[in-house]
């Protein structure tokens, strides 16, 4: 039996835990003994999965993020004490800074176990987007380049993160696996049916997004695009999840006088009984390694815009078949796109009727085999 050692630290359930819950949950446990390294908060999310162990992430006193790179060196001694009282097999590390983490520690503590690392989206558009300061700038492209060197295997959910990983972190072709992310649609298709009232009058049009709210979901370019489909028709927009940005996001819609006519719902376990009722679903974000989102509104039955950023939407997306995207920034094509799905109703079936087909290659037994396969590849160190 393989033990792996899942470390997440995390306070907010977004895709990544989503899928980490996904994957633990489908693992098999007659090959699979799982310790989790979460948040006490996140844990209740977990609690069906069948888990050796818990521990949680408070008692270790690591971060979530990278800060300084004295706390990061604390939060690598940390880990490293973690790995040698646990002795895992496989440490797997679930986003940029848990993964830079266990490389660190086994690098520079000489330990035992194999490590995979899995950074869950685009390096290169948050440090453009998000970081400012040069020195910053190149003590995390040091950081992301030697976990992508030193890791024992790198698992992505789409091909642009894979390039992106080679062509810029300096990472092995034959390290790096692809595993999309899954979607348990008769899950979806169960939860999606669960009874919802909004009291949102029958002449209205439902627009929906869902996601953490945090700046890189570009939240601020809905709110405005929504001012001005506003003037055209009569529309409701509902905003599933929380994060850090919600009050600027209520702020903002007060300022533009739409917040009456806006729905945030806060962290949904179930969101798709809201995504269901809504007409189109809405994507905005900066910059995606996937769009767990995306493939849960298709299952939904509801057709789908997005920005076409890096790296996720357009690997789902076939623009004008199962999905409309627009180019990254440009409000008045998402004015445009949403208009034209409300009127045309021929091509809202279209969307609709292809997505039912695309979502299907998505499934979770799909994911699951994906990540074992790798996880006992590495174990034997076939990779």
């Amino acid at each position: 039996m393989i033990k792996l050692l899942f470390l997440l630290p995390s306070y907010v359930f977004g895709g990544a835990e989503r899928t980490s819950l996904n994957l633990l949950s489908g693992l098999d446990k007659k090959k699979f003994s799982v310790s989790l390294v979460t948040s006490r908060k996140l844990y209740p999310n977990f609690q069906d999965v069948h888990l050796e162990k818990f521990i949680p992430i408070e008692d270790t006193g690591i971060d979530v993020w990278f800060k300084s790179p004295y706390r990061f060196i604390k939060d690598v001694s940390r880990i490293a004490s973690l790995l040698k009282r646990e002795k895992p097999d496989i440490a797997f590390g679930m986003m940029h800074y848990p993964s830079a983490l266990l490389v660190f520690a086994k690098k520079f503590y000489k330990l035992n176990c194999r490590t995979i690392v899995s950074p869950r989206g685009p390096s290169i558009e948050y440090l453009k987007h998000f970081e400012n300061k040069i020195l910053r700038k190149v003590y995390l492209k040091f950081v992301f380049s030697f976990f992508c060197n030193y890791a024992d295997g790198i698992v992505v959910a789409s091909r642009g993160m894979r390039e992106e990983c080679i062509r810029y972190f300096h990472a092995k072709k034959n390290k790096i696996v692809v595993v999309p992310n899954s979607v348990n649609i008769s899950e979806v298709a169960l939860k999606s049916k669960e009874k919802v009232n909004l009291n949102i009058p029958s002449e209205y049009k439902i627009l929906s997004a869902s996601g953490r709210l945090e700046k890189e979901k570009n939240l601020p370019f809905l709110l405005q695009a929504f001012f001005k489909i506003r003037q055209h028709e009569k529309v409701k927009l509902i905003i599933i999840g929380d994060g850090t940005e919600r009050y600027n996001l209520e702020k903002l819609a007060k300022e533009l006088q739409v917040f009456e006519d806006i729905i945030f719902t806060g962290y949904q376990i179930n969101p798709y009984k809201y995504i269901s009722i809504s007409d189109i679903f809405i994507h905005t974000c900066l910059f995606e390694g996937f769009a767990n989102s995306i493939i849960e509104a298709m299952a939904c039955g509801v057709p789908v815009i997005s920005v076409n950023c890096p790296y996720g939407p357009g690997s789902i997306i076939n623009n004008g078949e199962n999905g409309l995207l627009i180019p990254p920034g440009d409000e008045s094509s998402l004015v445009r796109a949403v208009l034209q799905l409300l009127y045309d109703e021929n091509l809202r079936q279209r969307l609709i009727l292809n997505s039912a087909v695309i979502v299907k290659k998505f499934s979770i037994d799909t994911m699951i085999s994906g990540y074992e396969n790798f996880i006992e590849k590495i174990t034997k160190g076939l990779m």
